[in-house]
């Protein structure tokens, strides 16, 4: 969705309906008519992206069956760098609001619904695979909320810097996928 990519590029401040329907290729009236003001088109955008995380966080789960507790582990962690992937606009959305909250002595309104709405959902999904992590044997025990940003950090860093990783790495992002997965799989597991 065009709205999400120009909140990604350009964070909520530094882009008007005009550039984001220019972007779209619609006409600016199109967009205020369908979503009225900017805030409205932000929380849309980030809504239409509601039903794609419930596939994704269904996936994530260390069950009790038979089948190997760490290669579901590395699934898992797979099929967060590939859903990542496929939706880079989200963090570098949180890494814009983050960043221009950071020395607030408030959350914005907009910031503060981004972390109790959409960020804490993914989180406590995160945090769940985790544990189960933990419990399985598969990763040591830890501070789960310390373990979740060095997590996250370790997953998103290489796909916020895409062009970085490709140019070292010398291929497409989308071709270190399972390199990526074996890299924080073999970090962090025992």
């Amino acid at each position: 969705m065009a709205a999400l990519k120009a909140f990604a590029r350009h964070g909520f401040d530094g882009v008007s309906l005009r550039t984001i329907a220019v972007e779209a290729g619609v006409n600016h009236q199109l967009i205020a008519h369908h979503f009225g003001s900017k805030q409205d088109l932000w929380d849309a955008a980030l809504e239409a992206r509601q039903e794609d995380f419930q596939e994704f966080h269904q996936a994530l789960s260390i069950t009790g069956d038979s089948s190997d507790p760490r290669d579901q582990f590395r699934s898992c962690v797979k099929t967060i760098i590939k859903f990542t992937l496929a939706s880079p606009d989200i963090p570098c959305i949180h890494y814009h609001e983050a960043l221009i909250n950071r020395s607030a002595r408030k959350n914005s309104d907009r910031y503060q619904r981004l972390l109790e709405d959409r960020i804490a959902r993914y989180r406590t999904q995160i945090q769940r695979l985790l544990t189960q992590a933990m419990e399985a044997g598969i990763i040591a025990q830890v501070p789960i909320d310390d373990f979740f940003f060095v997590f996250q950090g370790a997953v998103l860093h290489r796909i916020i810097v895409a062009k970085e990783s490709e140019h070292f790495a010398g291929v497409p992002i989308e071709e270190v996928v399972d390199a990526h997965t074996d890299a924080i799989v073999g970090s962090f597991a025992r």
